[in-house]
């Protein structure tokens, strides 16, 4: 059953696992005549089996097995699930005051421009509502590709909300393992994918080192960045591609790594491969922001952002100022999770979104199916 008329309640709850795979983050916030306040945030890891499944299943460019996925979607949805009851307990807030959840799910699958276009999250929505007895709003991805849009990123609509001043032309990176930007100026909503950002670094250091990622960049700063190398990595068509145009970590992971490396044909030490991934994320970064000439500060949130070394790249080759977010309102930690909270907010208002400038999609969407108890 749709619930079609706006709540009475003001509080949100946004959940958010990234494409890195590295944690799940849970926000509450309240939204009220426009206005945000930020509640509180928990995160955790997630179980060393469950993460592991994740990585093997999206890492696939085709995703065939049905009954690993809905195994999976279902121990997800139970994850979720402890989440919420977490966070409601270390805030002490009432289920009953909760208006929604957002919930983007996993991403295992990301095909929006295949013959028949996709994008699978996994994360099983309606058991999440009915274990916290509260809405849950999910699937936010089907009904822009539906509409002949990308389905990503969505991110975009939220930095629009909390992070444009008028007047003044700023841009907000957000770098997961995939990277993407919002450009927030005078112009209608933009904003699209620029392709890898923490995965290449993960799935490189995983390999090699046996850690989830490399800490503050430091395996990275002991390499040195092979120039030749780099532009057989920049060199993939998908970084010429013009926007509308959106990835995930089925294209950009490890296997690609190695595709390049065979091109490459010559040793090299593995720190100076992750030396040489980071400034790939760093250069398609600084490179489009540098495109946009009216624009000349832009804020980083994402799990990229506590990476020093790359953070330190991005603000060497860029010529206008980085910030984090945190400088602009919002701890980068809990951007993407508190995004999906602000989308369960606007399907609960049934708002209609224009995403032409991000997505491509031909008309206005509304973002999320909504799941009652």
């Amino acid at each position: 059953m749709i619930q079609t008329q706006a709540p009475i309640n003001n509080l949100y709850i946004g959940i958010m696992s990234g494409t890195s795979v590295d944690a799940i983050d849970l926000v509450a916030i309240e939204i009220e005549d426009n206005h945000f306040s930020f509640i509180g945030g928990v995160n955790f890891e997630f179980p060393n089996h469950l993460r592991t499944k994740i990585l093997a299943i999206s890492r696939q460019e085709e995703v065939h097995d049905s009954k690993i996925i809905a195994e999976l979607d279902n121990e997800l949805g139970c994850e979720y699930a402890n989440g919420v009851k977490q966070l409601l307990r270390t805030y002490k807030i009432k289920k009953s005051k909760v208006a929604a959840i957002g919930l983007h799910g996993q991403t295992i699958a990301h095909h929006p421009n295949a013959k028949v276009p996709r994008s699978i999250q996994i994360g099983d929505a309606k058991l999440v509502a009915q274990e916290t007895e509260i809405v849950c709003v999910s699937n936010f991805r089907s009904a822009d590709i539906d509409a002949g849009g990308q389905g990503a990123p969505l991110a975009p609509v939220f930095h629009s909300w909390l992070f444009r001043i008028p007047n003044k032309n700023r841009a907000v990176i957000n770098i997961g393992g995939i990277s993407n930007i919002s450009l927030l100026d005078q112009n209608p909503l933009r904003g699209h994918d620029l392709g890898p950002g923490n995965i290449l670094l993960d799935s490189w250091i995983q390999t090699h080192e046996k850690k989830k990622y490399d800490d503050k960049g430091l395996w990275a700063r002991q390499g040195n960045t092979n120039e030749n190398l780099l532009d057989i990595f920049l060199e993939d068509d998908f970084f010429s591609i013009a926007p509308p145009k959106s990835t995930g970590t089925d294209y950009f992971n490890l296997d690609w790594i190695k595709t390049n490396l065979n091109i490459f044909k010559q040793n090299i030490e593995p720190r100076d491969v992750q030396s040489t991934l980071t400034e790939v994320t760093a250069r398609i970064i600084s490179d489009y922001l540098n495109a946009f000439t009216s624009i000349r500060e832009a804020a980083i949130c994402g799990g990229g952002s506590e990476n020093k070394y790359l953070v330190e790249r991005i603000m060497k080759l860029y010529k206008g100022k980085i910030f984090r977010t945190d400088d602009w309102g919002l701890n980068s930690e809990w951007v993407e999770a508190t995004g999906f909270a602000y989308l369960a907010y606007l399907r609960l208002q049934n708002r209609d979104l224009d995403l032409s400038g991000v997505t491509g999609s031909t008309k206005k969407v509304k973002l999320g199916e909504i799941h009652t108890l």
